[in-house]
């Protein structure tokens, strides 16, 4: 006789994350009428994903916010709505992929890939020149436990290929 399991949710993990950073070399960025066309040889990117950029001179207003991907043309070409944010992007410009938390108690096991991250404006995804402000409340390779209501904590992947995870806990 043997015994099904039951999962159980908070003891085990839900999601893994093992995206890595992107470093788009020979990308360009077009912007035109409040959206960036991002073009590159292979993105990976879908629809509702989110990113961040650094890197990227002649328009700085890129920098440092959360987009979210509004459509996918080619697998080549995505866009983002940018809002207000002009000029002609260049210089190195490195994506990072983000993944928007659920609401709930979340316990994270965090690889050197990742870092839990809130906005303190209780913003996010906002599309305004000014950026948004991220402060760290789960470092890279450790693990802790926070609460997310859903809007304002993310996990961002910063630079390798380590793997993370996370389970909300009900």
């Amino acid at each position: 006789m043997s015994f099904g399991r039951l999962p159980m949710i908070g003891y085990m993990f839900q999601a893994e994350v093992s995206k890595t950073r992107f470093l788009l070399s020979g990308a360009t960025i077009a912007i035109s009428g409040g959206v960036a066309t991002v073009t590159l040889a292979s993105h990976l990117m879908s629809v509702g994903d989110q990113v961040t950029f650094s890197g990227v001179t002649g328009a700085t207003g890129l920098n440092n916010q959360t987009w979210t991907v509004a459509t996918v043309p080619t697998s080549g070409t995505y866009t983002i709505n940018v809002g207000t944010v002009t000029g002609t992007p260049a210089g190195t410009i490195v994506q990072e992929p983000v993944f928007t938390l659920p609401p709930g108690y979340i316990f994270a096991v965090l690889g050197a890939n990742a870092v839990i991250e809130y906005n303190p404006d209780n913003l996010f995804n906002s599309v305004t020149a000014s950026g948004e402000t991220w402060r760290t409340i789960v470092a890279a390779s450790s693990s802790n436990t926070v609460y997310s209501d859903g809007n304002a904590v993310r996990m961002r992947c910063n630079g390798t290929t380590a793997t993370s995870y996370y389970s909300v806990v009900e």
